[in-house]
């Protein structure tokens, strides 16, 4: 396997077996205090003579205060997807279902359980096998027959 990192990228992109993939490092992501540690860096070291005027550091705050709204709207975003298909999932519980299992093998089965598995939203089915919610392609009507 090969890897090729840039250090201006985010991404790596590896080749295994022929197939290219990027692969994310979380180490190269920047956050907002990196950028004002760059910031006070630039201070410290900048030419007595030709001091940073007030508007580019203002600009420069703005900036970093917009990155970190956005990245808390993007977290706040993805938890709500996340709660929203857990209540969706939760809904089928006693349904039929059918689609692909991990391996991506048609499987059908009644959902008797949901769960979150790394940030996804997994069926349990009664044979004893998991379906991810983004697989699934049909739901039935409930097994269970009404008293």
């Amino acid at each position: 396997m090969t890897s090729t990192i840039s250090p201006t990228s985010t991404t790596a992109a590896s080749t295994q077996a022929g197939r290219v993939r990027n692969v994310k490092n979380p180490r190269s992501e920047l956050k907002a205090a990196d950028f004002i540690n760059m910031m006070v860096t630039q201070l410290q070291n900048q030419d007595p003579t030709e001091p940073t005027k007030n508007e580019a550091l203002l600009a420069q705050m703005s900036q970093i205060g917009q990155l970190q709204s956005s990245q808390d709207l993007q977290t706040s975003l993805k938890s709500l997807l996340l709660q929203n298909n857990l209540g969706a999932a939760g809904n089928m519980i006693g349904k039929s279902v059918e689609g692909l299992d991990n391996l991506g093998a048609k499987s059908t089965g009644t959902v008797t359980s949901v769960r979150v598995q790394s940030g996804n939203v997994v069926l349990e089915l009664d044979s004893g096998k998991q379906m991810e919610l983004a697989k699934l392609t049909q739901i039935a009507g409930s097994t269970v027959p009404a008293n």
